[in-house]
């Protein structure tokens, strides 16, 4: 069973990338997804966040307020790189498990992980292909700004936050560019969703 690494930029549609995957009729793990359960209020991973950035970054609730400690790690590339050491180990610990889990159950069928820093945090090595998601950097820009209700400087924070997306394509096995129709793309996965699982 192939295991996929799907990745690209803020608001480039990997999710919506996935989910075609998904519907295809391959297993998701949905690594943002993971990253909310490991700082669930409880847990180990939020025990280390609240220790490296405060109780300022916890909602009423006891849970991570999101918004905050996105102003925090967005507006400095040192607080980011620590968020990331502290959470990247829990989240690919989990989600390689969880691969692992689904390869065993099913041999023959196809595992996609999606993964936003898939290059950055070195998951991509652990994949057997790597796909890229892309789209025009207005289109990033405007698609950010709708679905997160962000400032456009807030949503440039987030772009220039990770590798470029020419980076990410560089060290892609395949690369879709989501810039044009749903249906396009959705004809894309299926074409690479063959391709990979034959």
């Amino acid at each position: 069973m192939p295991l996929v690494g799907v990745t690209g930029g803020y608001a480039t549609g990997k999710s919506f990338v996935s989910r075609s995957f998904s519907e295809l009729g391959a297993k998701l793990i949905d690594c943002d997804q993971l990253a909310r359960e490991v700082v669930k209020p409880g847990t180990e991973g939020l025990k280390l966040v609240v220790n490296a950035f405060g109780d300022d970054i916890l909602g009423p609730n006891g849970s991570i307020d999101r918004s905050a400690l996105g102003k925090i790690v967005f507006s400095d590339p040192e607080k980011r790189k620590t968020l990331e050491s502290i959470l990247h180990p829990i989240i690919i610990g989990i989600a390689l498990q969880r691969a692992k889990r689904e390869l065993a159950h099913d041999p023959g069928g196809l595992v996609v992980v999606e993964a936003a820093l898939l290059f950055e945090s070195g998951l991509f090595r652990k994949m057997e292909k790597n796909i890229a998601v892309v789209c025009g950097e207005a289109e990033q820009v405007s698609r950010g700004m709708a679905r997160d209700k962000l400032p456009e400087d807030d949503v440039r924070a987030r772009i220039e936050a990770q590798w470029p997306l020419d980076r990410k394509k560089e060290l892609a096995d395949f690369v879709i560019d989501n810039g044009g129709s749903k249906e396009n793309t959705q004809r894309e996965v299926k074409r690479l969703f063959d391709k990979i699982a034959s």
